[in-house]
């Protein structure tokens, strides 16, 4: 992914806000890593997590989930990045798409503050890898930069 870890950093620094950040990092993703099927990015604003961009093929009914509620909610009451490997067998998983086996939920941090979350799809089971893990926390951290 080092090609593609590049040209999103580019990306996201070259975009003229964090609003247009995002935009362009759901489609990048969404388009360039075939195992991502429906990307989202939501922001935190009191106590729920709102859906700021998102791309894949039809839109989800969540688009406000409370902290600690589903994957994205538990992911920021811990403020650290979760993979369900199936989502059909967590009792967490607020369902959004019939399609969806696998799920990866990566906290964006601002002065060690959750202030939003990459939340990513996959129509395959244990799709994520550590691989996967590791290049959407820097994605995350090049987002933080542009928050504000």
């Amino acid at each position: 992914m080092d090609p593609l870890r590049e040209r999103l950093g580019k990306i996201i620094h070259d975009a003229a806000s964090f609003d247009e950040a995002c935009q362009l990092t759901v489609k990048t993703l969404s388009k360039d890593v075939p195992h991502f099927n429906r990307v989202g990015i939501y922001t935190r604003q009191g106590k729920d997590l709102i859906l700021k961009a998102w791309d894949g093929p039809e839109a989800t009914e969540h688009t406000r989930i409370p902290i600690g509620q589903g994957i994205c909610g538990l992911a920021a009451r811990r403020g650290e990045t979760v993979i369900v490997d199936d989502v059909n067998a967590d009792s967490r998983y607020l369902a959004c798409f019939p399609h969806t086996r696998a799920e990866i939920v990566v906290p964006i941090f601002k002065d060690d503050e959750v202030i939003g979350e990459i939340d990513i799809d996959s129509d395959k089971l244990a799709a994520f890898t550590n691989e996967d893990r590791t290049f959407l926390e820097e994605v995350a951290t090049l987002l933080a930069e542009r928050w504000g």
